[in-house]
């Protein structure tokens, strides 16, 4: 299964959750802010963000509005947010489905905001459940 794990990252938290999926998934993560991936011949496509102002980030967003139609690739997609309910997943998941992609899971997890709420995280446990959902990916891309 050829997979890719794309992400915004302003802080880091974002990146070490896509690095914890993409080594569960054995395939890069890459930044969206250091070029644009190469998306052909995809199987599953997860792409992740931290939630800014209950949006992705503006360098995803360009990815995302960038990103050639697709009836065949799977994706899934997370999250790294200070509060509840980031609504970045949302965002990410109408935008996949409006090209043509099946979503076929989400994950969020604690990021540490820059007011300092939810200090270390993510922790070892968010990247573990990380993990956790990039093996369940494997399963569901099948």
């Amino acid at each position: 299964m050829k997979s890719l794990v794309v992400y915004f990252s302003r802080g880091g938290n974002t990146r070490k959750v896509a690095e914890a999926i993409a080594q569960e998934l054995g395939c890069v993560a890459s930044n969206v802010m250091k070029g644009t991936p190469d998306v052909s011949g995809l199987d599953l496509l997860v792409l992740g963000s931290g939630n800014y102002g209950n949006n992705v980030g503006n360098g995803l967003q360009g990815f995302l509005n960038s990103l050639p139609q697709s009836n065949t690739c799977k994706a899934a997609v997370f999250a790294t947010a200070g509060g509840p309910e980031p609504k970045c997943i949302s965002v990410m998941q109408v935008a996949l489905e409006e090209k043509g992609y099946k979503v076929i899971s989400s994950f969020k997890c604690h990021g540490q905001t820059f007011f300092f709420l939810n200090r270390g995280h993510p922790n070892e446990s968010d990247l573990k459940n990380a993990k956790l959902f990039a093996g369940d990916l494997k399963k569901r891309a099948l």
